[in-house]
Parts: C-alpha cells; sequence; structure tokens
C-alpha cells in the first residue's frame, strides 16, 4: 500500500476520477449522436455551465435550458437533463475505491470532499453505497453551496471532522484543487489513477 496512505490518520477523497471514473467521452454518449457535439462543448467547454450545477444554486431544469441555449439548441433541454441524471450510470469504481476496507481496519478516519451536483450525487450512492457505508462522511458541493477550489470548502471538512490538516491526506485529480488544499495545510496527492498503490 502506498506511503501516503499508511502514513495519514486521515484520508479525504474526491469522488470523481478518484474513486469513480468520470469521463466526459463516455457521459455525452448519452446525447444523441445529431447534436452530441455542440452540447459537450456547452456542457464541459470553457463557460464553464457545469459550475452552477455542482454549486447548487439553480434547478437542474434551469442550467438545463442555460446548456440548450448556449449550444444553439433551445428545445433540446430534456435531452440535458437525461444526461445530467443518468450520468452516474456511466461510472466505474478505480483502484483507490477498493482499498477502503483496508484502510478502515487500519484505523484511517475516510471523508470525500467532492464538487457534485444534487440529486446526482444521491443517485450516484444507490449504485455505489460504499460512498455511505464505508467513508465515515462526506461534504457535497451541491449541498454546502460551494466548490473546491474555494479555501472555505477545505475549512469546512477540516472543521466539520474536526481534521488535523499536517495528518490528513487529501486526494485528488485536479491540481488547482490539490494546490488548494496544500495552502491549508493538508497532506496531498494529485492522483492520476495510478494502478500501482
Amino acid at each position: 500500500m502506498d506511503e501516503r496512505l499508511l502514513n495519514a490518520e486521515a484520508i479525504v477523497f474526491d469522488v470523481g476520477n478518484v474513486l469513480l471514473g468520470f469521463d466526459t467521452d463516455i457521459v455525452v454518449q448519452l446525447l444523441p449522436e445529431s447534436i452530441r457535439h455542440p452540447l459537450e462543448e456547452a456542457m464541459f467547454g470553457p463557460q464553464h455551465l457545469w459550475v452552477p450545477f455542482d454549486l447548487g444554486m439553480e434547478s437542474n431544469d434551469v442550467i438545463a435550458q442555460r446548456i440548450a441555449d448556449a449550444a444553439g439548441l433551445p428545445k433540446e433541454k430534456e435531452h440535458v437533463l437525461h444526461l445530467l441524471h443518468h450520468f452516474p450510470d456511466t461510472m466505474t469504481p478505480l483502484p483507490l475505491s477498493g482499498m477502503l476496507d483496508d484502510l478502515r481496519r487500519l484505523g484511517k478516519r475516510l471523508y470525500a470532499l467532492t464538487n457534485y451536483p444534487e440529486p446526482s450525487f444521491t443517485i450516484t450512492t444507490r449504485h455505489f453505497p460504499f460512498l455511505l457505508t464505508k467513508l465515515n462522511g462526506a461534504v457535497v458541493s451541491a449541498r454546502e453551496k460551494m466548490a473546491k477550489p474555494d479555501p472555505a470548502f477545505f475549512r469546512l471538512i477540516r472543521d466539520r471532522y474536526q481534521l488535523c490538516p499536517e495528518k490528513t491526506l487529501f486526494i485528488d485529480d485536479l491540481s488547482a484543487n490539490v494546490n488548494a488544499a496544500a495552502q491549508e495545510g493538508f497532506r496531498t496527492w494529485h492522483y492520476d489513477g495510478e494502478d500501482k498503490l
């Protein structure tokens, strides 16, 4: 087992691309091929229209319409809503998720800090109940109306679960989030899906 895991008292995981694989190339297969490209660009492109979805600041219906409008396809909102509801179906467990039982046996406290919309996080926990049963807690952006890399989000999980950042390992696939956690004093691991753990 990786020494970074062994040397931490507590471990905070991102969910997407750390515990569960999230691949936009697979997710967009939920859209009809004829309208896939413009909707993909609107959803995951530089306009960052996915961000309010993660923050839970607006209803999925409003966000879906905004994405459809940005794609120049204002009548295709229902396809966007279908994707927003069903993208958890496309996710798969990654190697770290298979280590949660071993880490618990070693006495590690395990948490998730994730940028994740609702009701999608609830749907995801039905698909992957270990997110509830094997973790000591989870802090979800849509529920808190804040998201990584906002420093306040890291302070929230620190305070809620009485974590000592110097003894807590934060694992994320995005460098901006890893850097923000390091600024708050957490140990960090910029995870790229490596299999040798």
